[in-house]
């Protein structure tokens, strides 16, 4: 009787021996493949070292030549840029007042009528806004 498991050799109709096989031709390749990596590990090393200098030249290189040929086209086409027209300001620490400030201002409210006359604009302004912070405070007194 044959169990359909790969746990003994016995069982398996020769598949473990063939699973096992495949297992020692890989342990004997990865071990070959880390004696010759070990036995040129500095050559490795060096290439790679070299290679990453070598990229880190060329990006540097390919920017500043992106740089020069931008501004040889926004010259050629008389494009200016925001640092080309505006120059650092110096930041200078401004005196402090003596006077006490409060930390919340009153509030602003700013109404726009574009389009309407101005005599209708202030009559819609005078308009008495129901439901507003206050009204009570103003009631009362």
């Amino acid at each position: 009787m044959s169990c359909p498991g790969l746990h003994c050799p016995g069982c398996t109709g020769g598949q473990s021996l063939g699973i096992l096989a495949g297992v020692v031709a890989v342990a004997w390749i990865a071990d070959e493949t880390v004696q010759w990596v070990a036995e040129r590990i500095w050559w490795i090393g060096g290439t790679a070292a070299v290679c990453f200098a070598l990229a880190v030249a060329a990006s540097m290189w390919l920017e500043a030549w992106a740089d020069r040929r931008g501004a040889r086209f926004a010259a050629a086409h008389g494009i200016l840029s925001r640092a080309d027209l505006v120059a650092p300001e110096v930041s200078k620490a401004l005196p402090l007042s003596s006077t006490p400030r409060s930390a919340i201002g009153p509030a602003e409210v700013h109404l726009h009528f574009y389009g309407v006359p101005d005599a209708d604009q202030a009559t819609i302004i005078r308009q008495a806004l129901s439901g507003q912070a206050g009204d009570a405070i103003t009631e009362g007194t």
